[in-house]
């Protein structure tokens, strides 16, 4: 008996551990499963002996079948009792009191058990020990005043279909106080430190559209890049690296993350001081840069060019986005193609390019750089490029 339960025992723990169940959850999950064979067990026991005990019946409420005993026993165990079929002889009767009991305690388990299932997922969901079923999500790893702007700028933008998850090690109460805040926001909650793997998988950072690190203001502006760098190396073996986006305090600490490919950091004392200079030179500058980002019916954005433009001049693509629909291109973004190991080694390689592979891989000395060009406003003889991107004002 227990040779051949292994089998199924050992295919549920591989599904267990596929969705991330805990061991209590497991638990629950097999006690679940065997309330609910015995119960089928018991129903179909019941239908059997009570057709064979009272088919030879000739009331019209007699069990003449095993459909019927079947629907008796279902009546009987739910509590219903339509009295359209029942026994008449001594032993159905008597089968149908043990059924009552029995059925009647089995499916309280039942029920408690599929109650359990629910309130310990609840608490898990407020108390951030959930498992995230989400794909395409933002993951927020971190809180600061930024992260209250860009929840609010998420709302204010009309993007409240935007999930985002808040990956950090806070409590129950400070992630119920942000809930509340922004009710229309879809929010879930891990909870966590951020260079944990077990807790960067439960934030799902591998199916996360954006990954963004934020500085921790509670610690010194040096200490605070440090951990904003530590992060980001444990999220990069997880994420894709163009998807991974650190605040930082300092510029100098941009270089310690572009060795690994990290490319995309945004640092508000070095962008506030370049918008600080274009205002000296227009005072309306501040006032156009605020209104641009904050506006929810305007926005910058990339998209991809059709086949057809490829090796056509930029102001016939200019001139198609602006009347075809009523946008403004403003420029083009040139992204080269990323340099890959198996662009360079095939399967078919010799055993020594095999291991040069290997190596490298390993030495994780290949990462990848920011070879993206920006050009506003290009000269209309500029002749597209099929890696090129349409900057555009919409």
């Amino acid at each position: 008996m227990g040779k051949g339960t292994n089998p199924l025992l050992r295919k549920l723990r591989k599904k267990a551990l596929y969705y991330n169940l805990s061991a209590e959850n497991q638990k629950l999950i097999l006690r679940f499963l065997l309330v609910c064979i015995f119960i089928a067990v018991l129903l179909l026991l019941s239908a059997l002996f009570t057709w064979l005990l009272e088919s030879n019946g000739n009331t019209e409420n007699t069990i003449e079948s095993f459909w019927d005993g079947i629907w008796w026993a279902i009546v009987t165990i739910a509590t219903v009792g339509y009295g359209d079929k029942f026994p008449v002889t001594f032993f159905g009767r008597l089968v149908g009191m043990i059924l009552i009991v029995i059925g009647f305690a089995s499916l309280s388990v039942f029920t408690g058990l599929i109650a359990s299932l629910f309130v310990e997922d609840r608490l898990k969901g407020a108390k951030g020990l959930k498992q995230v079923r989400m794909h395409n999500h933002v993951v927020l790893c971190g809180w600061n005043n930024t992260a209250h702007y860009f929840l609010k700028a998420l709302i204010d933008k009309k993007m409240e279909s935007t999930e985002v998850c808040l990956l950090m090690n806070e409590t129950p109460e400070f992630f119920e106080s942000i809930e509340s805040q922004y009710p229309s926001l879809a929010i879930s909650f891990v909870r966590g430190e951020p260079t944990q793997e077990d807790a960067l998988r439960r934030a799902a950072v591998s199916n996360a559209a954006q990954v963004i690190i934020l500085a921790d203001h509670s610690l010194q502006g040096s200490i605070a890049d440090d951990r904003s760098i530590i992060v980001a190396n444990a999220i990069h073996f997880l994420a894709k690296k163009d998807k991974i986006t650190v605040q930082l305090s300092n510029h100098e600490n941009k270089q310690m993350l572009q060795r690994i490919g990290i490319n995309k950091v945004f640092i508000w004392d070095d962008l506030g001081g370049y918008m600080l200079a274009e205002n000296i030179a227009d005072p309306n500058n501040l006032s156009i840069y605020t209104q641009l980002v904050k506006n929810a019916e305007s926005k910058i954005c990339t998209c991809k060019i059709t086949d057809e433009f490829y090796g056509k001049e930029y102001g016939e693509l200019y001139d198609h986005i602006y009347q075809e629909e009523g946008h403004i291109m403003i420029g083009l973004m040139t992204r080269e193609p990323e340099l890959e190991l198996d662009t360079i080694f095939d399967d078919n390689s010799s055993a020594i390019d095999q291991f040069i592979k290997t190596t490298l891989s390993k030495s994780q000395k290949f990462f990848t750089e920011n070879k993206s060009s920006i050009r506003f406003n290009p000269p209309r003889q500029s002749i597209i490029q099929d890696s090129d991107q349409a900057i555009i004002l919409r």
